[in-house]
């Protein structure tokens, strides 16, 4: 419910808070136009020099959007989705409006989910060479926790709820109201300057079976990113700069239940904060067209980064600053073999200061900040063979880190993060499209190495919360009349629960099908059908330093039984 690791970014502007983190409740997928992945080195166009990268979100408009689109979805667990968009322009104005309401009562008890999402924005074309947009975004969402079972729960009966979390209502709901602008201009030279400006506000309120936690925070942020077009030496280059300044405030509070037999009543206070996250980030990157199917790139990220706790309104807890500064360089190289076949390699540093999730260590001392050094190699194509058109995108990766934010929690305490001091993480990324007139396939291959390097407690066990290979795949057959039809398959191997490698979540597998039809006049259909055989499995688990005592096998989130989705959608 709550990450870290990536960027996130609406139409080039930050949506992760100024600690770092992020809620995926945040986006609206359907009011969406395409989705933008930078991996790793590839997101310093963005500034960003976390390990994973960005995803960029690039909107619909009132220029790109349908004037109205009406869409329903229902399915198993009482899953509900409804949408209304609309989207227009008149002159030099356009606009863009967006209404969602998603509901489920969920696979388990106490799951039960509900996000409503308001997403709009409103282009002004004030020159032909300036534009300027604004966005809002307002979030509503709140979502029941199960917690986690042991595997012969997982197996006799997923769907109930850990007794805890139910006594407790442990839920997390929040609110976010977030206005955003980007204002670009385009040179007569083929440079462009883009200015981005955002301010948000959300409330948390968080029960969970130890503790209530409720927040409040308050971000902005502002952004200047210039490209620029130039010919050196006899060489044609793209020069890149900018700035991201974040700052970012949050009212901490945490209570106790003390003696109430169930639900969440606010006993005693035990911890209130201030907590201030501040954040300037100057990237550039120089891109050189060395022959005309071959560039190099050279570009760095400085980052300074302060990370402040105070007591609020209750000193009950210990005062700490802590400033985190780097400079993360990459070096990337891209050859085309053809047209539209490339290989490429990447060299690069990244750095991340922890979020305020990640806490203070034991002793009050605030974490370091993770680095690592990445190298990447790969290809990626598109090419018409055998009558249809195949696309791919291989990619084998080794990054060594240091100080890596790892939940290392002991056996049957409060989850915990802390800094590990060596590990490794490489593997293969393999991605795989086919497409003709009657037939399609989609196809998606991880295979994930992460482990500790030599580690004083865990040697060089494997890194716990991770299955090492991760399979997908979707395949579908065109029918008269437009319909598609197809199995769906998903695996994946054991994941370790405990870094002590003594435990783990088996391997698992599970199908499904789908249909689709795109009829005339805008109206489309589908129909998803998953988990076929009602498999019951561990789709995802706790992560624990090691499994040795009563009750730490309760650890693992069951996946989803067998369901059945339907959607319809017209647009006008």
């Amino acid at each position: 419910f709550h990450g870290r690791g990536l960027m996130l970014l609406q139409d080039g502007v930050p949506l992760n808070l100024a600690d770092g983190g992020f809620d995926m409740q945040a986006i609206e997928p359907g009011a969406t136009r395409y989705v933008e992945v930078q991996r790793g080195a590839n997101a310093l166009r963005y500034g960003s020099s976390t390990l994973g990268g960005a995803i960029n979100y690039v909107s619909q408009t009132g220029r790109s959007a349908p004037a109205l689109l009406l869409r329903a979805e229902a399915g198993s667990f009482d899953y509900q989705r409804y949408q209304l968009a609309a989207g227009g322009q008149q002159g030099s104005v356009d606009g863009y409006a967006s209404f969602s309401h998603i509901e489920q009562d969920g696979f388990r008890d106490h799951a039960r989910q509900r996000n409503g999402r308001f997403f709009g924005n409103l282009g002004f074309q004030l020159t032909p060479h300036v534009e300027s947009r604004f966005y809002t975004t307002v979030v509503d969402t709140s979502s029941e926790l199960p917690g986690n079972l042991s595997y012969a729960d997982v197996k006799t009966n997923p769907r109930k709820a850990e007794a805890g979390s139910l006594n407790r209502d442990a839920k997390r709901d929040f609110q976010l109201y977030r206005l955003a602008n980007r204002t670009a201009i385009s040179h007569d030279d083929g440079g462009l300057t883009e200015v981005t400006s955002y301010a948000a506000r959300k409330f948390l309120f968080h029960p969970l079976g130890f503790a209530r936690i409720e927040q409040s925070n308050r971000d902005i942020g502002l952004g200047l990113r210039h490209s620029q077009p130039t010919q050196w030496l006899g060489y044609q280059q793209e020069q890149i700069v900018g700035m991201n300044w974040r700052r970012g405030l949050t009212v901490d509070e945490q209570c106790s239940y003390g003696a109430a037999p169930a639900g969440h009543p606010c006993t005693t206070l035990t911890k209130s904060n201030k907590l201030t996250a501040n954040n300037l980030e100057l990237f550039g990157e120089s891109r050189w067209t060395l022959l005309p199917s071959t560039v190099v790139s050279l570009g760095g990220q400085w980052t300074d980064a302060q990370r402040r706790v105070a007591p609020g309104d209750m000193p009950l807890a210990p005062f700490y600053q802590e400033t985190y500064r780097r400079f993360s360089p990459k070096l990337g190289v891209q050859h085309q073999l053809m047209p539209q076949v490339a290989v490429y390699a990447n060299a690069n540093g990244s750095f991340e200061p922890p979020s305020f999730s990640e806490g203070p260590t034991a002793t009050g001392k605030p974490l370091k900040a993770q680095r690592a050094t990445t190298y990447e190699i790969g290809t990626r194509g598109d090419q018409h063979w055998l009558g249809a058109q195949w696309g791919w995108d291989l990619s084998y990766y080794r990054a060594q880190l240091k100080n890596e934010l790892l939940v290392q929690t002991p056996a049957l305490s409060l989850p915990s993060t802390r800094n590990a001091d060596k590990t490794l993480h490489q593997g293969l990324e393999v991605g795989l499209r086919i497409d003709s007139a009657s037939q399609r396939a989609l196809v998606s291959y991880l295979y994930n190495d992460f482990r500790f390097q030599n580690d004083s407690v865990q040697g060089n066990n494997r890194i716990a919360g991770v299955p090492a290979q991760v399979f997908t795949a979707e395949m579908a057959q065109r029918l008269p009349g437009n319909l598609w039809i197809g199995p769906t398959l998903r695996s994946a191997s054991r994941s370790y629960v405990d870094h002590a490698n003594t435990l783990a979540a088996p391997g698992y597998s599970i199908y499904g099908i789908k249909l689709n039809q795109t009829l005339p006049k805008g109206l489309e259909w589908f129909l998803e059908a998953r988990n076929l055989s009602d498999k019951r499995y561990a789709a995802t688990t706790g992560v624990i330093l090691q499994a040795n005592a009563t009750g730490t096998d309760a650890q693992f989130s069951p996946g989803e039984g067998r369901a059945i989705y339907v959607g319809v959608s017209k647009a006008f």
